[in-house]
């Protein structure tokens, strides 16, 4: 109050030393609105200097604060899991001797443990984000029963699904549109010249024209006209080329330009580079007439790009020159990095089929875990996610574009655009994303979780033993619970993490982590609880033999039971696991979640069993196998070289 009146006598005298003349009321007005306007001003520049200092500490906050497991107090769980193999009784297991598993050498020691100490920049480094070996062959399945029939946008996210060719045609013309309304614009084609693109540069040079058709449909106002919109198209590949000597406006031009690019065999794909160099060059294009012109970019390809590293600076050239990029690709995988395709060459006639291509994960790092299913049916090792790979979405999404989810070829999506809209992927900057993942132990554990089976693991041990005093029944018994065996071991090591941090469950926020932390909990329980099983029906094989009450059979076969043996610890296990996959069903309907916990629910988790009668193997002809050998050594033909797409 003091400060106030010391204030006032002051802004008086100096209203005095001013000389005015203005009556009484009228300087007591003034010197009160100079007062008022005074502490005002000092307020707001105090709030803006105290907004400062919270804004400096937020940043800092936010770029050094990262999540250390051992800062945390010990961490308690209800799940049964761990006490499965707690049993008073366990099996004996004579046959096959050791239980011991033969594991391959893992490369993500400690991974798996939420409690092991680490400094900021171990927990960082901690997070692999790397590829891993993903060399295991896929077969190529998607889900049929939910299909999208028509267009649909996916608003403020950067994605948006279209029907093949036809669709994208509509949607770029209205974009290219859209941006010559605010002035002349220059669109620059970038097309992936690799081998697995060539079929589809082929088709959408057919229907360049008609984009450009739709373009002047839609252009009331004839903003194309007189060299109002340009085109030039560039191919690349590991290097680049500008197909056009220049920007044109002249439609056939641009078409054969992009039925002249010529197929890079190189296997490289230097995308974002590419955008980088067009944004430098291109940016601030102005004509020969001096007519400047607002680039955007649009880049076709069916692959992530092999220069990811890349992305940042090219995003911040982009942005600096206010350059949109549009993206025409397929799908992502879900929690996986590469695709398998089959490719014909024209020029040897040969079809080589499971051909390696990097077509996703749709997120920085493989959020999902890689276990086989058990028995038969789909295994779903290669599912579309509903969004385009990472790297290119957050390019569209971050320079203002889109990512225009397309096959091509007409094929419908795998899962309703509307749906997965709410599960969209995190598109910050990978060190952003890294830091989130750190700072939160449930996000950590499930990318713990997703490394530690990032491995060839064996699928489903067999079914079907010969009689028990058959000669090779122990090994037949043997080998098949080591396969069992080292499955539950790395299924041991990734829900040690998870574990750690259920009580963290019901603190995320996110659609998309809670479906992969309750999916993943689900089946790595629903598989110990499995493995334990069925090396347990294999101890009582050999513990308590069955008999065989039909004189036609010849051999043991187990079936997937209800009921769980083993102990009540897993029977408990088991409930829960069934629980967490229907939650995933219930909560998450027609998302790729649902899809892999239903599948898991399919079979029951115990194992019984039951005789059965197999047809005697018929005697190999020595004679048809000796003259097939003979006819591959007289050919001597070495396999062709498969080509790099």
């Amino acid at each position: 109050m003091l400060d106030k009146v010391k204030l006032g006598d002051f802004l008086r005298g100096w209203a005095e030393r001013l000389g005015s003349s203005e009556s009484t009321r009228s300087t007591t007005t003034v010197t009160a609105g100079l007062i008022s306007l005074t502490i005002h001003a000092l307020f707001l520049a105090g709030l803006a200097f105290a907004g400062h200092q919270v804004h400096e500490v937020a940043q800092t906050t936010f770029s050094s604060e990262v999540y250390e497991p051992s800062a945390l107090e010990p961490l308690k769980t209800d799940s049964t899991l761990q006490d499965i193999d707690q049993s008073d009784e366990r099996p004996v297991l004579e046959a096959s001797g050791s239980f011991a598993p033969i594991l391959a050498t893992s490369n993500v020691q400690g991974a798996a443990s939420a409690a092991s100490p680490a400094t900021a920049d171990e927990a960082l480094a901690a997070l692999d984000m790397g590829r891993r070996d993903l060399t295991r062959a896929m077969d190529m399945i998607a889900p049929s029963a939910m299909t999208l029939g028509k267009n649909f946008a996916i608003e403020g996210n950067g994605a948006e699904h279209v029907t093949g060719v036809e669709g994208a045609v509509d949607r770029i013309a209205v974009e290219i549109v859209r941006r010559l309304e605010q002035g002349r614009t220059l669109v620059a084609w970038a097309f992936d010249a690799s081998l697995s693109l060539e079929a589809e540069r082929k088709r959408l040079a057919k229907h360049i024209e008609t984009i450009y058709t739709h373009i002047n449909q839609l252009d009331a106002n004839r903003l194309a006209a007189d060299d109002g919109l340009l085109t030039t198209v560039v191919a690349f590949g590991q290097a680049r080329k500008a197909m056009t000597p220049k920007p044109t406006g002249d439609v056939s031009l641009v078409r054969e330009a992009i039925a002249s690019i010529q197929a890079d065999t190189s296997g490289e794909e230097h995308t974002f580079g590419t955008v980088a160099e067009i944004v430098t060059k291109f940016g601030r294009y102005k004509s020969s007439k001096g007519d400047s012109y607002n680039l955007m970019v649009i880049v076709v390809t069916d692959e992530v790009g092999d220069d990811q590293e890349k992305l940042e600076p090219t995003i911040e050239a982009a942005v600096k020159r206010e350059v949109p990029v549009y993206v025409l690709g397929s799908q992502a995988l879900f929690g996986r990095a590469q695709r398998e395709m089959d490719y014909y060459d024209p020029k040897t006639k040969q079809m080589f089929r499971g051909l390696k291509v990097d077509a996703g994960p749709e997120s920085v790092a493989i959020e999902q875990i890689r276990l086989p299913f058990w028995y038969g049916g789909p295994q779903y090792d290669v599912l579309e996610s509903g969004f385009g790979p990472w790297g290119l979405s957050r390019l569209a999404s971050a320079t203002g574009g889109i990512y225009f989810v397309s096959r091509f070829d007409g094929a419908k999506m795998g899962f309703d655009a509307s749906v997965m809209k709410e599960y969209r992927p995190d598109w910050e900057s990978k060190r952003a994303y890294e830091a989130d993942v750190s700072r939160s132990p449930l996000r950590r554990a499930v990318i713990d979780a997703s490394l530690i089976t990032q491995q060839n693991l064996p699928g489903m041990p067999t079914l079907i033993f010969p009689p028990i005093d058959a000669p090779n029944f122990k090994d037949v018994l043997q080998n098949n619970q080591v396969i069992a065996e080292r499955t539950a071991y790395t299924v041991d090591e990734a829900i040690a993490p998870i574990n750690a941090v259920v009580k963290y469950r019901d603190r995320e926020t996110s659609r998309r982590w809670q479906a992969h932390f309750d999916l993943i909990r689900g089946r790595l329980l629903a598989m110990k609880v499995r493995c334990y099983e069925y090396n347990f029906a294999c101890a009582q094989l050999v513990k308590d033999p069955p008999k065989f009450q039909n004189s036609k059979s010849n051999a043991w076969r187990f079936v997937p039971d209800a009921q769980i043996r083993y102990s009540d610890k897993a029977a408990a296990a088991a409930k829960e696991a069934q629980a967490l996959l229907q939650r995933v069903v219930d909560e998450h309907p027609e998302t790729p979640w649902a899809l892999l916990a239903a599948r898991e629910l399919k079979n029951p988790l115990g194992f019984k069993p039951v005789e059965a009668y197999l047809q005697p193997p018929r005697p190999r002809d020595e004679s048809a196998a000796a003259k097939k050998k003979a006819m591959n050594k007289s050919a001597e033909m070495k396999p062709a070289e498969p080509p790099r797409l």
